[in-house]
Order: structure tokens, then sequence, then C-alpha cells
């Protein structure tokens, strides 16, 4: 599969959660907008969840992410979605507790919160390893394939790397016929004399690549190859019939990063 990757960038609008316990130490370099610093009760934990509302020269500005439950002392909304607590409007009028953080403490301190849902992409692939199956014929091979899919991306929020495509493709594939898979060589044929055909058949295919880390992947794919009327007249087997693809992906060299593109909460 090929796919288009972009480097991520502190971007207004994006997500972020703090990834370690902060403790006393930001709460000395984090500051409340319109105070010089944070109220001592407020304490910054892991996986706390926020948004980038605006960049300005070396400071960025942010709010907290969801809230329902709220905490009179603080005069914010909490709410606990599995390990995160977050806090966000203030209640009692209504206005968006703004806080900031040097970009160099906001970039050591965070990282991008990403969407579940990804987007979608399309691109050209192939898929090297083919293994086909029709009553008491198997065989596997690697055949020439030209195509465009479209990739619907899934994944953990916290994970850059760790997700799931989803893919619908379709385009051409040169197929091998022969003796075995075929009536070429058949005494009284059409093909008599003809031990080796490769025609192009017309290829349908449905995918799933999991993305394990940053330059490993493994992919399992179910299609359908279609001669045309004229070409299956040497009677391919496998015409129309289902195989499963796979198909192993190793990076050794380079570093990849997805864009988590506009991310909303």
């Amino acid at each position: 599969m090929t796919f288009s990757i972009y480097g991520q960038d502190l971007k207004i609008g994006n997500n972020y959660f703090f990834k370690a316990e902060q403790g006393i130490t930001t709460n000395k370099k984090m500051k409340l907008f319109g105070t010089k610093a944070l109220p001592i009760d407020i304490e910054i934990k892991k996986n706390h969840k926020i948004k980038i509302i605006d960049i300005v020269n070396d400071s960025i500005y942010f709010k907290y992410l969801l809230f329902s439950k709220p905490n009179d002392t603080l005069s914010v909304s909490i709410k606990k979605e599995k390990n995160y607590y977050v806090f966000n409007e203030d209640i009692t009028s209504n206005n968006t507790k703004i806080f900031s953080l040097k970009k160099d403490e906001f970039e050591k301190l965070t990282q991008t919160l990403y969407n579940r849902f990804r987007g979608f992409k399309y691109g050209a692939y192939t898929v090297p390893i083919r293994l086909r199956k029709n009553g008491d014929k198997f065989e596997f091979n690697s055949n020439l394939s030209l195509g465009a899919n479209i990739i619907g991306r899934f994944g953990l929020r916290t994970k850059e790397h760790l997700f799931i495509d989803f893919s619908f493709g379709v385009g051409l594939t040169k197929v091998d016929l022969n003796k075995e898979n075929s009536i070429l060589g058949t005494i009284g044929s059409d093909f008599e004399k003809i031990d080796v055909l490769s025609p192009t058949a017309f290829t349908i295919t449905f995918g799933a690549l999991f993305n394990l880390a940053e330059n490993v992947n493994i992919g399992a794919y179910w299609g359908w190859d279609k001669l045309s009327s004229a070409d299956n007249k040497a009677q391919w087997v496998y015409n129309n019939k289902p195989w499963l693809g796979i198909g192993l992906n190793v990076g050794f060299s380079g570093k990849a990063k997805n864009s988590s593109g506009n991310q909303s909460q």
C-alpha cells in the first residue's frame, strides 16, 4: 500500500494530552489567563486533554476538554472518562478558562491526541502474495497489479503509529494460466499448443492493514480476479474465485510521521 504521510506541527485547533505527572513544576510555568500563575489547588495530571486555541510568539494558549461535573473549589467542570480527568468551563460565569505555556515547555510536556477516525486516503496498491484455492487445486503467486483504493484509517487517540486501515480497491492484474489451472495444452482444444498465458483480469479488493509500529505493518486482503469472456476461453479455474492476500512490511531506514489533521473533540 502507499499513503501520504506528513509531519505533525503545533497547530491551532489540534488536541494534545499531558504525557506524565507534572505536579508543582508545571504549576510554576503554566499560567491561567489574566493571572501570573495557577491557583495552588489546580493540579496538572497525566492524560489531561487540551486543545490549542492560539499561538502567539513563543506562547501556546489552550483550554481543557470534556466537562460535566461541577467542582465548587475550582469553579470548573470535571468529568472522568476511563483514566482521563479534565476540566474546562467556568460554570459560574460561563467563561472558558484559558491556560498558557511557553512553546518549548508545551512540546516537552504534551503529546498529540489523535482522532479515532483519522480520515480517508487514496493511493495505488499491490498485494504481493495471493493464495488461491478451488476444490482440490491450490496455488500461491505474486501477480503484477495496478489499481487504486480508498482507505479509511482508525487508530488509538494517544498512539500515532498504532492504527488500522480498511480499504476498498479496483485494478487490473496480470494472472498466470498454465496446464494445471486451465485447459492450456489440452489435446483437441484451441490451446493445445499453448503452455502458458498471462491475460489481464479485473480485480476487486477489500482489505485491512494493521500498523503495529512506525515502520512495521501487516495486511490481509480478500479479492476476486475476473477475466473477460474472450480470455476465459482457456477456462481458468480461479476465474472470479476469492483469493486471500497477505503482506508484511518492515522499514529499516527513514522516519514516517502521520498528520493527525485538524483535531476536534
